[in-house]
């Protein structure tokens, strides 16, 4: 006779081909122990009541065994060489103990299996969540790879567009240092000859003087003269950077949202950029939240970290948080204080995320601005 066996919230049972019970272990009655238990048989390994049901019934006599899991039945049958393991899906034990799950919990005097059953499932579900965003983490450290690629090939691209350019216009590319603005009015405009200061306003913002300095740069220019198959050519390039820096946007939004999924509290204290950038750096977010506050402190400056060591320099103060608005903004004796500070709340936020997923980020983010206004009010 084979004896089916299988698990369920409430322990390991086994029934025989009839439907009357063998034998049954329970699990703990703590739901985080019991939700472990099931996480672990999910990836294959036994637990200690599956041992010490076919145990008992090992020895009562029993030596074939039907399981729902192959890589259990397979550990098994390496520890048991005289018994017969195989592998049903359902079987007996399994379709008793999910479907009459109730009335199982009556016969072994089970009270309030409905709750007990649903505190098992949030946990069971929190522990999925974490496990696909750490596999989402990831998706941040390639998406922002692919931000660093667009902006390196991007800025090459538009060099050569303002050398290019510059043959036809030379002084725009004095006048016009920001690449976007740049590439819109090459783009749209074109030839140096429709430089009025109506048609640049319409395409960017600038002060008055600048538009009247352009235009006159315009009239004034000693570039050589580009015909329309020169600047039809040289348009459709820079259209194609400018399309590049459209995808960086789109990426970017990505990203930010990517972050509200995989670390509120991490994105609710420094953004998602800077959010993005640290866990990229670290490897992934658990990596990051291994890390130490002083180590957070500078990730993005380990070149001038080595260098410092090498040349007993003076170490550097921030790496990537640099970019938070309160550590760039404020006067440098200031800065080390409040990049210390920052990278505090980033290793809790960061634990939180990794470890339990619950949102404290205004909590973080309150205690944050209040340390800053207390540097900033001492200074």
């Amino acid at each position: 006779m084979v004896v089916h066996i299988a698990e369920c919230v409430l322990g390991v049972f086994a029934f025989d081909d009839e439907g009357q019970m063998l034998a049954f272990e329970p699990f703990p009655e703590n739901p985080a122990e019991v939700a472990g238990r099931i996480v672990s048989v999910q990836m294959g390994t036994p637990t200690n009541e599956h041992r010490a049901v076919i145990r008992r019934l090992v020895n009562d006599g029993y030596h074939a065994f039907a399981l729902e899991s192959e890589p259990l039945a397979a550990c098994f049958q390496k520890e048991l060489k005289k018994v017969r393991l195989e592998v049903r899906v359902p079987n007996r034990a399994g379709s008793i103990v999910r479907n009459k799950l109730r009335n199982t919990a009556k016969e072994i005097g089970f009270e309030q299996v409905d709750k007990f059953a649903r505190d098992i499932s949030f946990i069971l579900a929190r522990h999925k969540l974490r496990a696909e965003a750490t596999q989402r983490d990831k998706l941040i450290i390639k998406s922002i790879s692919m931000l660093d690629e667009i902006d390196k090939f991007s800025n090459i691209l538009a060099g050569l567009v303002r050398e290019w350019y510059s043959n036809h216009f030379p002084e725009l590319d004095r006048l016009i240092p920001d690449h976007h603005a740049y590439l819109k009015l090459v783009t749209r405009i074109g030839s140096r000859d429709r430089f009025t200061p109506v048609n640049i306003k319409n395409i960017v913002e600038l002060p008055e003087k600048d538009l009247e300095n352009i235009a006159d740069a315009a009239r004034n220019s000693l570039g050589a003269q580009f015909d329309e198959l020169d600047l039809k050519s040289l348009q459709n390039c820079a259209q194609e950077i400018l399309d590049l820096y459209e995808l960086r946007e789109q990426i970017a939004e990505y990203i930010d949202g990517l972050m509200v999924q995989v670390a509120p509290n991490l994105h609710a204290v420094v953004g998602g950029s800077i959010g993005a950038r640290l866990v990229s750096l670290a490897g992934g977010l658990e990596q990051l939240a291994r890390l130490p506050a002083s180590t957070i402190q500078v990730l993005g400056a380990e070149k001038a970290l080595f260098r410092a060591l090498k040349t007993r320099a003076r170490p550097p103060k921030h790496g990537a948080i640099y970019q938070y608005p309160d550590v760039r903004g404020v006067p440098k004796h200031l800065r080390g204080k409040i990049a210390r500070t920052l990278a505090g709340k980033i290793a809790i936020a960061a634990r939180v995320d990794a470890m339990s997923g619950e949102f404290i980020g205004d909590k973080l983010v309150t205690g944050l601005k209040a340390r800053i206004a207390d540097i900033k009010f001492r200074e």
